[in-house]
C-alpha cells in the first residue's frame, strides 16, 4: 500500500520538472519574439517569468499525469484508487497554479511598448514592409536616423534616402513616418527581424495554438466565475485520468503509448474545435456566454465517463504485469 501514497509525491516532481523545462523554454521564447535585441536579463525574466507560469502551467499538468501513468501502469494497485488520486492531485495543482501565476501576472506591469524600432527595423538592414524596403543607419528608441527606402514597385528599382523618422506600433500594425523633401506614411503589420529563428514549425504551432486557445478560455473563466473555471479544470482533468485507461487498452504497451498522447492531441483539437470553429452555434443555442465557454468540458466529462466505463467493464487490471510474468 506504499504506492499510494508515493504517487501525489512523484506527480509534484513530475510537474515541478516539467514546469521548469517549459518555463524556460518559454522565457527563452518571449525573449526572441518579444524583447530581442534586449539581452537576456535577470530583470526581463523576472518580469515575463509569471506570463510564463501561466502559458505552461496547461502542458505541465498534462505532462505530468501522462508521465504518471507510466509508472502506475508498471505498479499497479486499485484502479479507482489510482484515478481518484491522479484527479484530486491534478485538479488541485491545476487550479492552484492557474490562479497564483495568473495573479503574479496581474501584479507585474507588462511594458507594452516593448516594440521597439530597433527590434522591427534592425539597423544595417534592410526590412521588407509592403513593396518597399527599410534600411536606418542607426536606431534609438522609436526614431529612425538617415533612412535608405528601396521601393520595388515599378519597373526599375527606385532609391530614396530619408533624414530621420518614427516607427508607432499598436498590436500588430506598425506605422512609419519619414522626414525628408518627400515626406513618406507607411503602415504595415510587421514581425520583430529574429520572429523566423524562435517561431514553431507549422505542426508544432498548431500544437501550441490549441494550447493557447485552451488556456485564453481557461482564464477567461477564471476572470468571470471561479465556479465554472473550476469545473473546466476537473473536467479537464476527469477526462486525461480516464483516459489512462489507454495504457492498458492493447498488449503491446508502445502502441498503447502512442494511443494515449494521440487521445490527449486529440482533446486538444476538440476543444479548439468548439470553442472557436464551433463557438458561433453554440452561442447561438446557449444564451450565457459563460455557459457556451463550458460546452467543451460538458463533451470532456462524457467523454471521461465513457472510457472510465471501458476501464472497469473490458480492460483487465493487471494486463502488462500479467504479460511481463509469462
Amino acid at each position: 500500500m506504499r504506492e499510494p501514497i508515493r504517487i501525489p509525491f512523484v506527480f509534484l516532481l513530475f510537474f515541478l520538472c516539467a514546469t521548469v523545462v517549459l518555463a524556460a523554454l518559454q522565457l527563452f521564447a518571449v525573449w526572441g519574439l518579444e524583447a530581442w535585441p534586449r539581452p537576456f536579463t535577470l530583470e526581463l525574466a523576472a518580469a515575463r517569468l509569471p506570463g510564463a507560469l501561466f502559458e505552461v502551467m496547461l502542458p505541465a499538468v498534462l505532462l505530468s499525469v501522462v508521465l504518471l501513468g507510466f509508472r502506475m501502469v508498471r505498479r499497479p494497485f486499485s484502479r479507482m484508487l489510482g484515478f481518484l488520486i491522479v484527479l484530486v492531485a491534478g485538479t488541485v495543482v491545476l487550479v492552484n497554479g492557474m490562479v497564483w501565476t495568473h495573479r503574479a501576472g496581474a501584479a507585474v506591469r507588462r511594458d507594452t511598448a516593448t516594440t521597439t524600432a530597433a527590434r522591427l527595423l534592425p539597423a544595417g538592414s534592410f526590412t521588407a514592409v509592403g513593396t518597399r524596403s527599410i534600411a536606418p543607419r542607426s536606431v534609438e528608441g522609436n526614431t529612425l536616423a538617415a533612412v535608405l527606402v528601396t521601393d520595388t514597385a515599378g519597373s526599375a528599382p527606385r532609391f530614396t534616402l530619408y533624414r530621420s523618422g518614427t516607427v508607432t506600433a499598436t498590436g500588430g500594425t506598425v506605422s512609419l513616418k519619414l522626414a525628408g523633401a518627400k515626406p513618406l506614411s507607411l503602415r504595415e503589420s510587421l514581425r520583430p527581424a529574429a520572429s523566423p529563428l524562435f517561431a514553431a514549425n507549422p505542426f508544432t504551432e498548431l500544437f501550441l495554438r490549441d494550447f493557447r486557445v485552451m488556456s485564453a478560455d481557461f482564464e477567461a473563466l477564471l476572470v468571470s466565475s471561479f465556479a465554472r473555471f473550476l469545473f473546466a479544470c476537473f473536467a479537464l482533468l476527469f477526462l486525461v485520468s480516464a483516459s489512462l485507461v489507454l495504457l492498458r487498452i492493447t498488449r503491446w504497451p508502445l502502441c498503447n503509448v502512442l494511443l494515449l498522447v494521440l487521445a490527449v492531441r486529440a482533446y486538444l483539437l476538440l476543444h479548439h474545435a468548439l470553442a472557436v470553429e464551433l463557438a458561433p452555434a453554440i452561442g447561438r443555442v446557449v444564451a450565457d456566454p459563460l455557459l457556451s465557454r463550458l460546452a467543451p468540458s460538458a463533451v470532456f466529462v462524457a467523454l471521461g465517463v465513457l472510457l472510465l466505463l471501458v476501464d472497469i467493464l473490458a480492460i483487465p487490471a493487471g494486463r502488462w504485469s500479467a504479460e511481463a510474468g509469462r
